[in-house]
Formats: C-alpha cells, structure tokens, sequence
C-alpha cells in the first residue's frame, strides 16, 4: 500500500475492511485492508483536511484544506453516481463527525458548528442547528447524548444533544 504524494488524513471503516487516506494533492484514496489493495479513489480538488466514515458504513464524509464544503460520498455506488452530497458551510472546514446512527453529520468551522442531518424516509438533507462556537475539531459523546467541540485556544465547549437536535 503507497501512495505517490505526501497523506494528510486517514480514516478506518467501522467494519475494518477498508482504510482511507487523504492526500496533499487532493485525492481520497480506499484500500482494502485484508489484501492491501487499491478499492477506489475520489479526487477533492485541494489537499485532504478530513476524512470520516458515518457508523452505519454506508457514507464517508470528507473535506479539502480550506474548503468551505462537505463532500459526502455513497460507498455502495461507484463514479459520479457516489457523490450524495456537497454541503456548503460557508467558512473553512476544520473538524468532521458523523453520530452513530449515521444520521447527523457535526461540521466544526472557524464560524462555528452545523450539524447535517439526513432524512432516510424524504432522502432529503437539512441543517437543524449551527452554532457560532468557533471550532478546531468536533465529536460526539457517548450514544450521541452530546456533542463536544474545542476551539484553537483549546476550550472544550459541550453541547446535550436534545439542544442540538432535538431529542434526548
């Protein structure tokens, strides 16, 4: 397993069999982790900042080093057809994390936060809550109860989730 330019992020599939990096020239490249061969890769157009995988295995979320957008790719398709979703933040994305149903995906930014969420039975996207904390990195808690954020100053900022997405 190589690649020909320097990586930057990387991220497991919950299920372990396929690893992801992120590369200084803009690609996401899967491997297959039993056989250490190449799955597929995904070209972001600038270097990768973050790569995450949603818990249900379906999704993996990634952005670019200063993009203000979200690419949200479908693992089970293939080409263009895998691109779901592109959610636009509006400032520099800094930190990703999908919750463990792999319905809200929590965006960290230097604006704030927006968590994305997705609805299975409308297959529609919406933004139920952004907040204007400004965040290096963001995660949820335990069973998704909360959602942790930290600032560059490195303050830890808790969120329940019943204020952020409404429900406890």
């Amino acid at each position: 397993m190589s690649a020909a330019t320097a990586l930057t992020a990387c991220s497991f599939h919950p299920d372990g069999h396929l690893f992801a990096t992120g590369t200084q020239s803009g690609q996401v490249i899967l491997y297959y982790t039993q056989s250490l061969q190449w799955a597929a890769t995904l070209d972001l157009g600038a270097p990768v900042k973050a790569i995450v995988f949603s818990e249900n295995g379906y999704w993996v979320a990634a952005t670019g080093e200063g993009q203000t957008s979200v690419t949200i790719l479908d693992l089970r398709k293939a080409g263009d057809a895998a691109k779901v979703k592109e959610i636009e933040t509006g400032s520099p994305v800094t930190g990703l994390a999908w919750d463990f149903t792999g319905q809200y995906l929590a965006v960290a930014g230097p604006s704030g936060i927006a968590v994305q969420q997705y609805h299975k039975s409308t297959k529609a996207w919406s933004e139920p809550w952004r907040t204007a904390s400004p965040s290096v990195g963001v995660r949820w808690g335990r069973m998704a109860k909360e959602l942790v954020s930290v600032s560059k100053e490195g303050k830890l900022t808790t969120f329940a989730t019943a204020q952020v997405v409404g429900s406890s």
